[in-house]
């Protein structure tokens, strides 16, 4: 049975990435809001250890793909999909410092306008004139009703549409890698060590040595909550991958 084109199976698969990325941003926002521990960038750290850990187990630890891959060639193909996605991850953090869940999703209907604009301007690709005619209604909608929010914030909204641009680029480059070289899996696997030292370095520079960890070991409703939210973003990834190998990478973003 079809549904528009689509198996069952794909259809759940894109259902449930829908509903654990709306559950993930969520549980951020409670995290750094009602349980007032404002540490994006480590919340982020622990989420890539839990999707490396789980990654892991699932492959043992063990990627033959990657052996292929020398040091100069990783640099080259897997640290800049890696560079992007936390950019991408961490802007999104960012951004619920300083503006609401609902508004920050709002802003994240950008984003198939700014798939196709990196697609065409960077990787040179051509669509077709309904694909062009279809980002008005998608975006010109969320560009209206972002009138006159009234939790408005500028550097939330700077940090939201950095992550629109950033994830943009990442689903195109990691959807080039999943064709060529690894499963979504190990992907995920392969990136998780250098999104992880992006965070931890950003962490470190930008929100402290030692304070982000004390709090959170000396706050456990803070410390279950992350634990919580890190198992919704290795849920999220892995959905994520493979919702990119239902779809191209402008329709994973629609």
């Amino acid at each position: 049975m079809n549904i528009l084109g689509y198996t069952i199976g794909e259809v759940a698969i894109i259902a449930a990435n829908f509903t654990c990325n709306v559950a993930l941003v969520n549980s951020v926002k409670f995290i750094q809001y009602t349980l007032h521990y404002p540490y994006p960038l480590l919340i982020s750290a622990m989420h890539m250890i839990f999707s490396w850990l789980a990654c892991g187990v699932y492959v043992k630890f063990n990627v033959p793909a990657l052996r292929e891959y020398t040091f100069s060639r990783y640099m080259k193909e897997v640290f800049p999909v890696a560079a992007m996605a936390s950019a991408s991850i961490g802007c999104g953090n960012m951004a619920l410092k300083y503006i609401f869940p609902s508004f920050h999703e709002l802003l994240q209907q950008t984003s198939p306008a700014a798939q196709v604009l990196v697609c065409v301007l960077i990787y040179h690709q051509h669509y077709n004139l309904p694909t062009y005619l279809s980002m008005i209604p998608i975006c010109g909608g969320a560009i209206m009703c972002s009138g006159g929010e009234v939790n408005f914030n500028v550097i939330g909204v700077t940090f939201s549409i950095g992550a629109v641009l950033t994830r943009a680029l990442k689903n195109t480059m990691q959807s080039r890698l999943m064709t060529t070289s690894f499963t979504n899996i190990e992907l995920l696997y392969v990136l998780a060590p250098a999104n992880l030292f992006f965070f931890l370095t950003g962490s470190f520079l930008f929100e402290g040595l030692f304070e982000p960890t004390r709090q959170l070991i000396s706050t456990p409703n803070a410390l279950v909550a992350v634990v919580f939210s890190a198992l919704l973003a290795c849920t999220y990834n892995l959905l994520a991958f493979k919702m990119l190998q239902v779809l191209s990478p402008v329709g994973a973003m629609v």
